[in-house]
């Protein structure tokens, strides 16, 4: 992070390098120079995605900036968890109204790359009317074993890693200003899934998204790329029935279709693989086709809205 004059480089220093994660062992030259400059090992392939978060489009405006900073790291994060890879680097682009806003936000960003170990490797500051972040992040897996969108096959399972449409209540919860609020909790933290992407890389699991613009979107991606059709059963989702009891079955449908934000892992894998239900939850199967079709105990629900979409 590069800051011109002294009074905006002490300001970086406390908003991102003070307490901020250790280098990676591949980083040869750190943050603080003009660019950074890392080895990927033999036999290693770079894995790279880039994230976006807007207040008052990805968080309310009147939500604590330190969480919104963690939540847009974590947003990130969870791409590499989707395929497969090991996290190790991150690049953020931070704007804010204030310099105490850039402070609580660089507050957020480190508390979220420390919990996972991912180095701070550079960036940028700006100051604008709306506090916004870009987080870019890194991250390697062995030559050829990423997890990929197009690998799904007819006859496979459908597997969820977390839960679907808690997230998003807890928005609706926050932006109706409510003091308390069960699902609050589940729009202010994100646990990327990074253990367990790494660990269906390992098992042999090829194909996989996060859920992050509704279930139904996200699977009609995989479905799409991959040309199969997917049969998704609502009552099998992890938490299902709590969904229900605490807002009732429409909008839990509502919710877990189309609410998004909940960065599960969706993924699919062959009949058989050993181990996937100590930690995951199967959905659903794969078929002849290229739709999504959602079930709820057995019978088609019509009408869903499919997702997010950020120019609607």
């Amino acid at each position: 992070m590069n800051g011109g004059r002294s009074g905006e480089f002490e300001l970086i220093q406390k908003a991102f390098r003070n307490g901020s994660p250790e280098p990676h062992s591949t980083t040869s030259v750190v943050n603080g120079d003009d660019a950074s400059v890392h080895a990927v090992p033999e036999g290693m392939e770079l894995v790279i995605s880039t994230d976006a978060s807007v207040s008052g489009v990805h968080w309310p405006d009147n939500f604590p900036l330190d969480l919104a900073a963690d939540r847009a790291t974590c947003a990130a994060l969870s791409d590499l968890a989707a395929m497969g890879a090991e996290a190790c680097w991150a690049w953020a682009s931070v704007i804010s109204r204030s310099a105490n806003d850039l402070v609580e936000l660089g507050k957020g960003l480190n508390a979220a790359l420390a919990r996972y170990s991912v180095e701070l490797s550079g960036g940028d500051t700006a100051c604008s009317p709306v506090n916004a972040l870009t987080i870019t992040v890194g991250g390697m897996v062995p030559v050829g074993r990423a997890m990929c969108r197009n690998r799904a096959r007819k006859g496979d399972g459908v597997w969820i890693i977390g839960r679907a449409g808690f997230s998003s209540l807890g928005l609706k919860q926050w932006l109706a200003e409510m003091e308390e609020g069960y699902f609050k909790r589940y729009f202010e933290e994100i646990r990327p899934k990074l253990e367990q992407g790494v660990r269906l890389r390992e098992l042999g699991v090829q194909c996989c998204i996060d859920v992050s613009d509704g279930l139904l979107q996200d699977a009609s991606h995989l479905a799409h790329v991959s040309n199969v059709g997917m049969t998704l059963e609502l009552s099998d989702l992890p938490g299902w029935d709590i969904l229900c009891h605490k807002v009732g079955e429409k909008s839990a449908i509502r919710a877990a279709v189309s609410g998004g934000e909940d960065y599960a892992l969706l993924f699919t894998a062959p009949e058989g693989m050993g181990f996937l239900d100590s930690f995951a939850t199967q959905i659903g199967v794969c078929r002849d086709g290229s739709s999504v079709e959602v079930q709820l105990n057995g019978r088609a629900v019509e009408g869903l809205a499919s997702g997010y979409d950020h120019f609607a």
